[in-house]
């Protein structure tokens, strides 16, 4: 791999484990648990047997929990190690300060209808792919708006290709624009603008 490549290991949310093996390996757990109660068939005395588990798990990690509003120093970036779970992961396999490109699979957690993507999670990927490529190398910035237009299904468990690039920078303002494919077929794109923050803001 390229430099470019093992530069933004740390930026992206990559399924490729990257320092922190506990924190990555937490997070597939995380992932493949999502899944699991997604698709699962389990009857009431398995699913409360679960859920007692996870209880349990949770009581563990309680005490070292952060909290955006009391711990300053904690911020986006941690959430990259590979506990942010909300969002679909993806394999970088190239990216520069003005273009992107990876494999995402959308697993069952994101079931919406007839073995499809949700439409929700879309947007999801778009706005971490998206804002991270006009955050890299670059000052911090914030979503101002994201236009998401969807061509085609983008079908579950299959592996799909995210591009992305830049558009343009006017000041402050950032222009970015992505798109899905499966195969050679475009599922879905998405034109971005990202504000760079004055500052002191937050």
């Amino acid at each position: 791999m390229g430099d470019a490549y093992h530069c933004t290991m740390a930026l992206f949310i990559n399924i490729e484990s990257n320092g922190d093996p506990g924190m990555h390996h937490l997070g597939r757990a995380l992932r493949e648990l999502q899944d699991q109660v997604a698709a699962t068939g389990a009857d009431d005395s398995l699913a409360e047997r679960a859920a007692l588990a996870i209880d349990q798990i949770n009581v563990s990690l309680d005490p070292v929990r952060y909290i955006a509003a009391r711990d300053k120093g904690w911020d986006d970036t941690q959430r990259a190690r590979g506990s942010r779970t909300l969002n679909p992961a993806y394999l970088t396999r190239h990216v520069t300060r003005e273009s992107f490109l990876a494999t995402v699979n959308f697993g069952s957690f994101y079931l919406g209808g007839n073995g499809a993507v949700h439409g929700g999670a879309i947007p999801l990927l778009f706005d971490q792919v998206l804002g991270q490529l006009a955050n890299y190398g670059r000052p911090i910035c914030r979503t101002a708006y994201l236009n998401v237009d969807f061509r085609n299904v983008s079908p579950l468990d299959t592996d799909l290709e995210v591009r992305a690039h830049f558009e343009s920078i006017q000041g402050r303002k950032r222009y970015t624009y992505g798109a899905l494919y499966h195969g050679e077929i475009l599922t879905a794109e998405a034109h971005a603008l990202f504000i760079e923050l004055k500052e002191g803001a937050s």
